[in-house]
């Protein structure tokens, strides 16, 4: 199991999101960090503001990334309690947790 621990701005506002995206497998040959995790963000992002009666995002969303780490270098484990401080949070059953909440 591996994880990327980002942050993320969404169109031009100054405020930073913090996100984190737990997989089974990242590929070596991927187009960079950032654009593995922004599908997701992006799907995850508008699933919410769907449920909520906001219209779909139609800005640019900037992923930056902050840490990769790996099962085969260290333990990855993390208790679930940890959702609960990430914006954005992608789990290994591929379910996706905006402010801590299941979308």
């Amino acid at each position: 199991m591996s994880f990327i621990t980002f942050i993320y701005k969404v169109g031009k506002t100054s405020n930073t999101y913090y996100g984190k995206y737990c997989v089974s497998y990242i590929s070596d040959d991927h187009d960079g960090l950032d654009n593995e995790v922004k599908n997701s963000v992006i799907k995850g992002l508008n699933e919410y503001r769907k449920q909520n009666n906001i219209p779909k995002l139609k800005t640019k969303i900037i992923i930056g990334i902050m840490s990769f780490s790996s099962n085969n270098i260290i333990p990855t484990y993390s208790t679930s309690n940890e959702i609960k401080c990430f914006d954005f949070y992608r789990s290994y059953d591929n379910k996706i947790y905006i402010n801590g909440k299941l979308i």
